[in-house]
């Protein structure tokens, strides 16, 4: 806690009953209340949906079964639009109005790092969905974790990806959305391909929102590139493979994790869609061999009527974590739960699960490939 300096006596002790007062409050609710918050509205809505679909499956589970230590879980969710201060606002009337015992969130690199920054400060534990952006686990906060492996071993791993399947490509273009998260593909990107002689020979990059790609797309045309990177999310994805096919660009062409919210992506992209490879953090596509992945698929299936995507992978690990952080804790004490999280080893729906130093989940990154508008195997898959 921050120090303020000293003050009158009477007035200390009067704060500090209600410091007590407050913390207590928060320990011996009903409920155990977890702060979920995601773009639940927006262009990035799709995301917000999933991890609140994933969420709903494991409290439904618990609950249904007693919850835990006599208490059951309470999911407070909130709309952060993908906005930094949004987020923000929420977490802090998360913790101050809602009396959370946890939160998770965001969906977005940005979004994450400024709520972390609350997080800290009052030390709650945050499990972040998707936001890969290295440096938010990097500050030493001990109070983050993050479901998703981080951009630069998501990108390594795709780096890897990219000289196996096409090793005579080294020169390519690299477009990106001008924050945390586009900036930290770029950067990973470059340093990972040094290792295969990889080349950036034209660099764009385009701001959140934007609807034409049209002029940096004519000058990746115009430029000696044998393949394209790009680090979008679904929604500016698909229109950039869209306007790619009208100008009849045909590169090899690699994406990030925020491609990976299929149905939303082919639902805007449709047929231009085909031969994209991106790389994800899980897929029905290239998760057979995992046993707790196929009776989660039979979960999301049973009750939304279509396949999970990578985002309510995250999450649902994510809410699952907290309730085994909780079990092995056998206490309402955050630090006791923060702890029990760092030695965890968990079964998850996209392998063994631990957390390193840093509090980034010890995981390899998948790929896919759009086939016939469907995600299949990019491992497996021949390249064209």
């Amino acid at each position: 806690m921050r120090k303020t300096g000293w003050v009158i006596v009477g007035v200390l002790a009067i704060g500090l009953v209600f410091m007590g007062a407050a913390a207590k409050g928060a320990f011996s609710q009903e409920t155990i209340k977890i702060g979920v918050f995601a773009p639940m509205s927006g262009g990035h809505a799709n995301t917000g949906q999933h991890v609140r679909e994933a969420s709903d499956v494991v409290v439904e589970e618990v609950n249904a079964t007693g919850g835990i230590l006599g208490k059951k879980i309470e999911i407070i969710y909130g709309d952060d639009a993908g906005k930094p201060d949004e987020a923000v606002n929420l977490v802090n009337r998360f913790i101050s109005k809602d009396n959370v015992l946890l939160t998770m969130g965001s969906v977005t690199s940005p979004c994450s790092f400024a709520a972390s920054q609350v997080t800290r400060r009052n030390e709650v534990p945050q499990i972040i969905i998707s936001g890969t952006a290295a440096r938010i686990t990097k500050q030493g906060n001990p109070w983050i974790f993050r479901s998703p492996v981080p951009d630069t071993k998501l990108v390594s791993d795709l780096v890897d990806f990219i000289h196996e399947k096409y090793p005579k490509i080294n020169r390519f273009a690299f477009l990106h959305v001008n924050d945390d998260f586009g900036k930290g593909g770029y950067d990973a990107f470059v340093a990972a391909g040094k290792k295969y002689g990889f080349e950036v020979v034209v660099y764009e990059k385009y701001s959140t929102g934007d609807l034409d790609f049209t002029a940096q797309l004519g000058r990746i045309k115009a430029g000696s590139v044998q393949g394209m990177v790009e680090w979008s999310r679904y929604h500016e994805g698909a229109l950039i493979r869209k306007q790619m096919q009208a100008m009849g660009m045909k590169l090899p062409h690699f994406g990030s994790d925020g491609h990976a919210s299929p149905d939303k992506l082919i639902e805007l992209g449709q047929d231009a869609i085909n031969g994209l490879y991106y790389a994800t953090h899980w897929s029905p596509a290239t998760s057979s061999h995992i046993p707790a992945a196929q009776e989660f698929i039979k979960k999301i299936k049973g009750k939304y009527n279509r396949e999970p995507d990578y985002i309510h992978a995250e999450a649902y690990d994510g809410i699952n974590l907290y309730v085994l952080a909780i079990k092995k804790a056998g206490s309402l004490d955050r630090t006791k739960i923060r702890d029990a999280l760092h030695v965890i080893d968990y079964k998850s729906v996209r392998g063994d699960f631990k957390f390193d130093k840093d509090g980034d989940p010890m995981l390899q990154t998948h790929v896919v490939k759009i086939v016939n508008k469907k995600e299949a195997n990019g491992r497996t898959e021949p390249a064209e």
